[in-house]
């Protein structure tokens, strides 16, 4: 058996060879979401008991815990609990010291895929190939179901853990489209990135991708006007101006200069948040 697949860019999914096996209980789906967020590594049990019952555990939390990674051990290989296996040498749920370190395969979590196709167009980027790597980002997003954990309710994760998957998928979206106008599309991502500006009002990267992408199109006008809202609403949320990519950008169109893709692509490694969550 090549064990289980897992799914958690969205709500959780767990297969089995090909039979859907996703735990039924909150908190056995809290605990697996939490181990695969750590795959292959170990998870101190203070960390994890804290994490399960946000900073505020019962008195029985440790006892609680033991019983919940019994429940998933037999999820995920029932053979080894139905054959009296030692539940310390699980072969995927293992007791590793003071915690626990479940063991995941490669390919078999779509958090692994990707970023290893974020990456992969990351490179196809670096080469110049500009189709090829907005593909690649495309495929990547595409794996995205929902903003996770997305079926947890009341055992509910920190929320550092969405915090920093959510702009690993925003900083790839700026990755693809800067790859898209890299590659001759400038005109079909104008909409796109007017309602990410929206969405998204006080991440510059956005609004400076808006007004290359129209400047591109040769509609310089209307990029000025982008920055003048965007400044406006920069202004009036924070306080201070804009920083030096959005002001470099309008410096450029005043000149009469096309705004530079290079730096405003998204096509740069994911940094750390700060301060970055621990299980970065």
């Amino acid at each position: 058996m090549d064990g289980p697949t897992y799914r958690i860019l969205g709500p959780l999914e767990v297969h089995r060879e090909g039979v859907p096996c996703t735990p039924s209980s909150l908190k056995l789906r809290a605990l697996l979401t939490l181990l695969l967020l750590h795959a292959n590594r170990r998870f101190p049990s203070c960390t994890l008991i804290g994490e399960l019952w946000d900073g505020r555990p019962p008195r029985s939390a440790v006892s609680a815990v033991q019983m919940y990674v019994s429940g998933l051990r037999r999820v995920l290989d029932p053979a080894h609990s139905r054959d009296g296996g030692d539940a310390r040498q699980h072969p995927l749920l293992l007791t590793s010291g003071n915690g626990y370190l479940l063991r995941v395969r490669p390919g078999a979590l779509d958090l692994d895929r990707f970023r290893s196709m974020a990456g992969a167009g990351r490179d196809l980027r670096a080469a110049g190939d500009c189709a090829s790597a907005a593909e690649s980002f495309r495929q990547a997003l595409a794996l995205w179901r929902g903003t996770p954990p997305g079926d947890l309710g009341q055992a509910c994760l920190p929320a550092h853990y969405t915090v920093r998957l959510e702009e690993e998928r925003l900083a790839l979206v700026h990755a693809r489209i800067g790859s898209d106008i890299c590659g001759g599309s400038a005109r079909e991502v104008v909409g796109e990135l007017e309602e990410l500006c929206a969405r998204h009002p006080l991440r510059e990267d956005f609004h400076e991708q808006l007004m290359l992408a129209l400047a591109t199109a040769g509609r310089g006008a209307e990029a000025l006007n982008a920055y003048a809202r965007a400044r406006r609403t920069v202004v009036e949320n924070t306080g201070i101006e804009p920083g030096p990519g959005l002001r470099t950008a309008q410096h450029a169109l005043l000149s009469g200069a096309r705004p530079d893709n290079a730096g405003h692509d998204g096509c740069r490694p994911v940094g750390p948040l700060r301060p970055a969550p621990p299980w970065a």
